[in-house]
């Protein structure tokens, strides 16, 4: 969800409006450390496909490094991460990250990833998809 506040792309205009509602309310946002690398990686591949030069992706870096996210690197996230990825069979455990720190915190997940929120959303009841802010 947090490239869609970097770059505009689908789901953006909500992922804005949910980023301007947190900020009012001076609500923390929260994310695993590796939320930067993640980040840089789509940003890269944004780089690789043209989508942009590598001036506007070090400027999105740039964005990035001054949101204000508080990161956690909880030794306890990477266990419960491989739990949950296994438990929903992701291929992958890194979005099973931000929903591991959401259970730890007791606290919503938001993600802009639909088949993540699939997977996760009805059996955790933590996961919120962004698209539920969709309008038209």
């Amino acid at each position: 969800m947090v490239v869609k506040w970097l770059v505009t792309e689908d789901l953006s205009e909500e992922a804005l409006t949910l980023l301007d509602s947190w900020t009012a309310q001076s609500l923390q946002m929260v994310a695993p450390s590796l939320v930067r690398f993640e980040v840089a990686n789509v940003i890269h591949r944004k780089m690789v496909r043209g989508d942009i030069g590598a001036a506007s992706a070090i400027e999105l870096m740039t964005k990035l490094l001054a949101l204000p996210i508080e990161l956690r690197d909880m030794p306890e996230i990477h266990a419960r991460a491989i739990e949950l990825a296994d438990e929903l069979r992701q291929g992958a455990a890194y979005d099973s990250h931000y929903l591991a720190l959401a259970e730890i915190l007791e606290c919503d997940m938001w993600t802009a990833d639909r088949r993540f929120y699939r997977s996760a959303g009805s059996g955790t009841g933590r996961v919120r998809w962004i698209g539920e802010l969709r309008t038209g």
